[in-house]
């Protein structure tokens, strides 16, 4: 397993800018992005940035943050994160390639915008219907449970599960399985079983008892784990025990989470939502995760 000071997590502004600061104080940094990139990357212009008079695109706005970061040592990785856990001492950052620890976690994700649409989904979330297999899985042991997906996310989770229950199985809601050739291998070679039906509405009393798919049968569960698209900072959050608001990670001041050398920057956190503020976030973060990590093991 490779060892870095930071972990950076999201490689928009927020996440390149703290780890241009990081990596600069020599500290070993590893900035982890999702392959698709940052959103930025569909802006055609940025007339509003400090010093670029005549605009910029965000594609090329960040490729002048990742060369910056390059060049004082910081490592580029695009690698998916799906899973962020506590170690001893340290953070354990998965992803569907490897592994990683790091001492400090920066959350620079950027905002999740995706939601199943399906009916029901609402109505037994807490009664049946979780978000974080590491917070809630151990209420459904022994138990006939799903997890809602089709990515790299989704296919991790369903593995998690199996600590719980051998009882897993993932629903596409009419998409093919689309994750690394590592973990279908594992989803595999685990039997567990992958169900590419629609799935129509959550049907139960109470609590859920099953899902009612698109050719009227009802597969009975009694939990459903929402992992769709790909993980994002609420479900970081969660797993680490941070609190939220919404869609946003609560930070104070100096960008922390209040969980020991872990922060937090840029969109994921609420606010403006503009460049300016991600970048002045991202640094903010990594001068107070220095500050930390220097206070701690100098």
């Amino acid at each position: 397993m490779e060892r870095y000071d930071v972990v950076i997590i999201g490689g928009g502004p927020a996440g390149l800018s703290a780890g241009i600061y990081t990596a600069r104080a020599n500290r070993r940094t590893l900035i982890l992005d999702k392959p698709e990139g940052s959103t930025l990357l569909k802006v055609e212009e940025i007339e509003n940035y400090f010093g670029f008079p005549d605009g910029i695109t965000g594609r090329e706005l960040l490729e002048l943050g990742r060369r910056q970061a390059r060049r004082f040592g910081a490592e580029i990785r695009e690698e998916e994160v799906v899973a962020i856990k506590p170690g001893d001492g340290v953070y354990i950052v998965e992803t569907p390639a490897a592994e990683y620890e790091g001492r400090g976690i920066i959350i620079a994700t950027g905002v999740k915008r995706e939601r199943a649409n399906i009916r029901g989904l609402q109505e037994y979330e807490g009664r049946g219907v979780s978000y974080c297999v590491t917070c809630d899985g151990f209420f459904f042991r022994g138990a006939k449970v799903g997890v809602l997906g089709s990515g790299d996310y989704a296919a991790k989770e369903a593995l998690e599960l199996l600590s719980y229950t051998k009882d897993v199985c993932i629903l596409t809601n009419g998409e093919e399985l689309q994750v690394s050739p590592k973990l279908r291998q594992e989803v595999d070679a685990k039997g567990i079983e992958v169900v590419e039906e629609k799935v129509e509405e959550l049907v139960g009393g109470e609590t859920l008892e099953g899902v009612r798919l698109a050719d009227g049968s009802v597969r009975e569960l009694k939990g459903l784990f929402v992992a769709v698209g790909t993980s994002g900072a609420v479900d970081f959050a969660r797993t680490l025990g941070i609190m939220t608001e919404g869609s946003a990670i609560v930070v104070d001041s100096r960008q922390s989470t209040g969980v020991p050398r872990v922060y937090a920057a840029g969109d994921c956190t609420g606010g403006s939502r503009q460049v300016a503020v991600a970048v002045g976030e991202g640094a903010n973060a990594a001068l107070n995760l220095l500050g930390e990590l220097r206070r701690d093991n100098g």
